[in-house]
């Protein structure tokens, strides 16, 4: 598969930041990493770095995921946003955001389930059924 996706992985764990990147770009994304929310911050509000998708660990130590969520949001409310943690999370809490622009993956998960959410959060939205 070749898409022009490009995501942007975030998390502290720097194993699991190039397990992810490695997944994902032999699936053909495009793929930014920042061990860090305000690496994040930085690269997302750059003029030069354009994303689809955000993967982002909950439980950043720089910055609240939800806090980066939603400034990306505000610049960008068309960005997709695929969490995952260790603990339970609802992603849906986070303000400004709808249910089909976000995901959530429970720790640990496989490739598969990886590839699954990511698949699912670019898919373009189904079109429009019309009534005649």
């Amino acid at each position: 598969m070749t898409t022009e996706a490009r995501v942007l992985i975030v998390d502290d764990d720097a194993s699991l930041l190039q397990f992810a990147a490695k997944y994902l770009t032999r699936l053909g994304y495009q793929v930014v990493i920042c061990q860090g929310a305000q690496e994040a911050w930085t690269q997302f509000a750059s003029a030069t770095l354009s994303v689809s998708l955000v993967l982002l660990d909950v439980t950043l130590r720089d910055i609240p995921a939800t806090e980066l969520a939603s400034r990306m949001l505000l610049a960008n409310p068309n960005l997709r946003l695929l969490f995952w943690s260790g603990y339970p999370f609802d992603p849906t809490r986070i303000p400004g955001v709808t249910p089909s622009q976000v995901e959530f993956l429970l720790k640990p998960f496989t490739p598969a389930m990886l590839a699954g959410a990511v698949e699912r959060l670019l898919a373009p939205p189904p079109a429009a059924s019309t009534s005649a």
